[in-house]
This record gives C-alpha cells, sequence and structure tokens, in this order.
C-alpha cells in the first residue's frame, strides 16, 4: 500500500540537488515494493473494447478524452520563464560566461558537447576582450528583438508541451476497486458494461528486458511503460522549472551547443500525468502511461479476470464469457444487494 506522505517525499526528491544525486531509482523500487497484487479496468461494452479483451491487448488514449478538463494540463509561470530567460542576455551573465570561455577547463567539461566550430568562435569572441565595449556597442533594438524571440519561444515550447500532454501522450487509467459503483456509472455504461482485472506485475513490455538491449534509439518497435499511483492535491502540479529547462536547452541546441543546460528533474515529465484534484481520490487510480517509437499504441497483458456488470445484456454478457473461457480466464457477476442496508456491491462466481 502506498503512504502518501512517503510517496511525496520521495517524489520531491527526484529534482537534482547541488551533487546532481536524486531518489528516482528509490521512488521506483518503493512504487514496485507497495504496488497493488492486482489492478482493474472499467470498460463499457462495444466491438471495439470486447475485440481488445479477446486479444489480450491494452489500449491507450488521451487525457483531452476524460472526464477532468484539468487532467494533463500542464500549468507553467509563463512570465516568469520568460524574465528568467531575458535575464540571460544581460550584461553580469555574459561576464559569467567569458569567465568559463577563459577557463581551459570549460570546453573539456562533460557532458558539455561543443563544436570546434563554435567554440572557437566564442573564444574568438570573449577571451580577453572588454565586454562591457562589445555589449556597449550592440543596438537597444538588436537586444530587445533577442528578448522578444527568446519571450516567443518560451510560448511556443509551453504550447507545445500542453498540447502533448492532453492529446499525444498514451495513458491507461486503472483502479485499485474493481466494486465502486460511482465507476461503473462513469466509466462502464450504467453498470451495463464490465471491469477486466489485471496482475499488476504484467503491465510491462518486453522491451525491458531486450536480449539485444535496445533501447527508443535502435530500435524502431520500442515500448515503454510507466506505472505510477494518481496523487490527490489541491494544487495542481507546476512544470515551470521543467518547461524553462527545456526552453533553455532548445535554445542552446539552436546555437549548436549541446547538453549545457540539463533537467532539473529527470521525472518531471511523469509528474504531470499523476497530479488530480482530490475530489478524484474516491477512484484510487493507477495511471499507466506509455513511451513508443511506433505507431502500436497498446500493449500486450492476460486478464486475471473479467468482472460482469449488474445490468450487462445477454448477448455481451454471452460474448465476453465465451471469450473468457477460451483463455481460462476467471469470471464473476457484480450484484446490487437489495436485503442489504448498505450501499454496495458484490461479486459472485459466474455460474455457466
Amino acid at each position: 500500500m502506498i503512504d502518501k506522505r512517503k510517496y511525496i517525499k520521495l517524489l520531491n526528491g527526484t529534482s537534482k540537488d547541488t551533487n546532481g544525486n536524486n531518489t528516482i531509482f528509490e521512488l521506483m523500487k518503493y512504487i514496485q515494493t507497495n504496488k497493488p497484487k492486482s489492478l482493474f479496468h472499467y470498460r463499457r461494452c462495444s466491438e471495439y473494447t470486447i475485440e481488445a479483451f479477446r486479444e489480450n491487448k491494452i489500449y491507450f488514449n488521451t487525457a483531452n478524452n476524460f472526464n477532468d478538463p484539468y487532467d494533463c494540463l500542464v500549468y507553467c509561470d509563463i512570465d516568469a520563464i520568460s524574465r528568467n530567460i531575458t535575464n540571460m542576455i544581460e550584461f553580469p551573465n555574459i561576464q559569467r560566461l567569458q569567465r568559463n570561455i577563459n577557463s581551459t577547463e570549460f570546453l573539456n567539461t562533460k557532458p558539455v558537447q561543443m563544436p570546434q566550430e563554435k567554440a572557437e568562435q566564442l573564444i574568438e569572441t570573449l577571451k580577453g576582450k572588454d565586454l562591457q565595449i562589445i555589449v556597449d556597442s550592440i543596438p537597444k533594438e538588436s537586444w530587445g528583438a533577442l528578448a522578444s524571440i527568446l519571450k516567443d519561444t518560451v510560448k511556443e515550447l509551453a504550447t507545445s508541451y500542453k498540447n502533448y500532454y492532453q492529446t499525444e501522450m498514451p495513458l491507461v487509467c486503472l483502479s485499485e476497486k474493481y466494486n465502486n459503483v460511482l465507476m461503473w456509472a462513469h466509466y462502464a455504461d450504467n453498470h451495463k458494461g464490465f471491469v477486466i482485472e489485471y496482475d499488476s506485475n504484467t503491465l510491462k513490455t518486453d522491451c525491458m528486458q531486450c536480449p539485444q538491449g535496445k533501447d527508443f534509439t535502435t530500435c524502431p518497435e520500442w515500448k515503454q511503460v510507466m506505472l505510477l499511483p494518481i496523487l490527490y492535491t489541491n494544487q495542481r502540479y507546476d512544470a515551470t522549472q521543467y518547461i524553462y529547462d527545456n526552453t533553455l536547452i532548445k535554445i542552446f541546441n539552436m546555437t549548436g551547443i549541446k547538453n549545457v543546460w540539463q533537467l532539473k528533474d529527470d521525472f518531471a515529465q511523469y509528474k504531470i500525468n499523476i497530479f488530480k484534484q482530490k475530489s478524484w481520490a474516491y477512484e484510487k487510480e493507477w495511471r499507466l502511461q506509455l513511451y513508443k517509437t511506433n505507431r502500436d499504441n497498446f500493449i500486450k497483458a492476460k486478464p486475471a479476470a473479467i468482472y460482469l456488470g449488474c445490468r450487462i445484456s445477454k448477448c455481451y454478457e454471452d460474448i465476453l464469457v465465451k471469450y473468457a473461457q477460451e483463455q481460462h480466464i476467471r469470471i464473476y457477476k457484480m450484484n446490487e444487494n437489495s436485503s442489504n442496508l448498505k450501499y454496495s456491491l458484490t461479486k459472485a462466481i459466474y455460474k455457466l
């Protein structure tokens, strides 16, 4: 079971400290050790969902199709990013760059990668020269134009990240519970659908143990998934630092200088997908995130069991039971309890 305070502490620790250390490995070990044995996928009945069940496929969706408009909606302070990046071209920061250039160690510092031509240009421009004279010789209009370009770059990148996480990032929403009355109503067509149970250890791809040691840079069929519990909070995740870092990386890359600036938090790309408002906490959601190099929008995992809704139609029930029997998948039927004072759903082994 995930302890919220421990989880938050580990998430906060993924940002690199002054020595470049973080707790990502510790975080992933904690999640792996404390994740539920089973996770559940609520489904409505359709040709698409039933065929996916038959083929042991888990298809991914995107947040713009979810019922929470804030789901994966990236927040960042664009004005703050613009100010910080614009400040980088001010005189004190250029002086700092000159000190680095004058250092014999700078150009050889790993992982800094600077093309020889760029290095020579920087050395020629800055080394041993009076920077104040150089800066004063540049028209104010030029500085203004450069600042404007930098601000536009920030806005473009922020917009692209917002679009990506809401319309392109492949996600699957799973739950710790199979018998939540509200979720059966919301996600399983008013109890006329079904729920699939998965062993959480099967929610992975073969690429994680590639015998050839390939990764996304070398394999066109590469797929990787990340399984994380949703964190329910009263405040959205602040991706300002993440987008600031990526903006600087992009700017440096455009100039031909690689790896001068690095992400402060390598785990931020996952955090954007796991913060939700507290009113959704009843869902006890875990989120499966997919990273891929091909067009396939699914992974394969055999279900451990299927739960038929208490209002499922006979035709859908017969089809699902047939497919479950073919693969020796456990079958349950959900029942409301009219004789029970409590509002609850119970499961019963399906009688063939």
